[in-house]
């Protein structure tokens, strides 16, 4: 007998003497499809059996469990023995993963996860919510009505990650925080669904899709010099598809989000201005001398949050909103540049990019 061939009653059979419930299915993948990915393709809500987990596949498909499933999560290993006897030993993913194989191949039974900790339950949540039978306030929301709920969430889950800078550990915060804020995409994705325009197979789709169109470093051939290598191939490649869609290159300053606080909406323009040549970011910083000669006397994170904080307090003291003089003299540069060319690439720059954790410009 060998593992490899455990199909049908007998892998059944197997999985309900592991503890596996059955009544709602399960999942049986071989070592090598595990071992492919660096994510595992699986509904961890589901009791998952992998099969044919040979010793040269074994300790990748161990790293790629470990990206989805805890390292004390309790595993049941399945092999043969030399007498044919079926052997069964239980072990964490940790235990299993510095462990050598037994024999030349096992199987590997993984249970699911606890209740409610996968993404497919957080859109079967938020389905049933939206449902003639679910919750007024959510079946009330659009897509509009939600555009600031996602900007809070957004900085909530800042906030949170700010909370580590002095060395703090705050990962269940940001847990949470991300959790409020994927709760977010998913309801707008389920409006989208309800009202027919698209599914969240189409949202992950086009993401995926991208993603390995825009890093052919990684997914072809292509050879790049290092980060300034891929962010220029990142920008060509842009440029590329709005030409291939007939869009009309927008101007070099365009594709700043409007309701982005204004430090970083004057970050994000600068770095567009200066990539298009528009602005001297090193002159800007010389403009007032005065203040220049503080910087060049020393500056660090916490005297530059102290120098902006004390900004706000005079702008106050003068009558004026810091946030709204920024925000003005932003809306004046752009004025100023108004009748400058399109820009040759995408509108959006490498600084838009870096808000969804894509290569960008500083």
């Amino acid at each position: 007998m060998s593992v490899q061939v455990m199909t049908g009653e007998r892998v059944a059979a197997l999985l309900r003497a592991a503890g596996a419930d059955l009544g709602h299915g399960y999942q049986c993948v071989t070592g090598a499809y595990i071992a492919q990915s660096h994510h595992p393709q699986v509904e961890v809500g589901l009791p998952l059996l992998i099969t044919e987990v040979h010793a040269d596949v074994a300790p990748q498909v161990g790293a790629v469990l470990a990206n989805a499933y805890p390292a004390g999560h309790p595993f049941t290993v399945l092999w043969a023995g030399e007498d044919d006897t079926l052997h069964l030993r239980l072990a964490t993913l940790a235990e299993w993963t510095n462990q050598p194989l037994a024999g030349p191949s096992c199987s590997l039974y993984a249970p699911p996860l606890p209740p409610f900790s996968s993404i497919s339950a957080l859109q079967e949540i938020v389905a049933h919510l939206r449902a003639p039978d679910g919750c007024p306030w959510d079946r009330a929301q659009t897509l509009s009505s939600l555009r600031h709920d996602l900007l809070s969430e957004c900085a909530e889950v800042v906030e949170a990650i700010d909370a580590e800078t002095h060395g703090a550990d705050n990962r269940d915060q940001i847990a949470e925080e991300l959790g409020d804020l994927i709760m977010g995409a998913v309801l707008m994705v389920q409006i989208a669904t309800d009202e027919g325009r698209f599914q969240m197979a189409d949202a992950m789709h086009s993401v995926v899709t991208k993603l390995r169109r825009r890093h052919p470093h990684v997914f072809a051939d292509l050879a790049v010099d290092g980060v300034e290598g891929v962010l220029t191939n990142w920008d060509a490649i842009k440029a590329q598809e709005k030409a291939a869609k007939g869009l009309v290159p927008g101007h070099p300053l365009d594709g700043v989000p409007a309701a982005l606080p204004a430090l970083e909406k004057a970050r994000q323009v600068q770095a567009k201005g200066a990539k298009a040549g528009l602005l001297d970011r090193a002159a800007i910083a010389q403009a007032n001398p005065a203040l220049a000669a503080i910087f060049a006397a020393g500056m660090d994170e916490g005297a530059l949050g102290e120098l902006l904080w004390q900004v706000v307090a005079l702008a106050h003291a003068s009558g004026l909103n810091a946030e709204d003089a920024l925000r003005s003299h932003i809306i004046a540069v752009r004025a100023a540049h108004a009748d400058t060319a399109p820009a040759s690439e995408s509108a959006e720059s490498k600084g838009d990019n870096r808000i969804a954790g894509l290569p960008g410009a500083t």
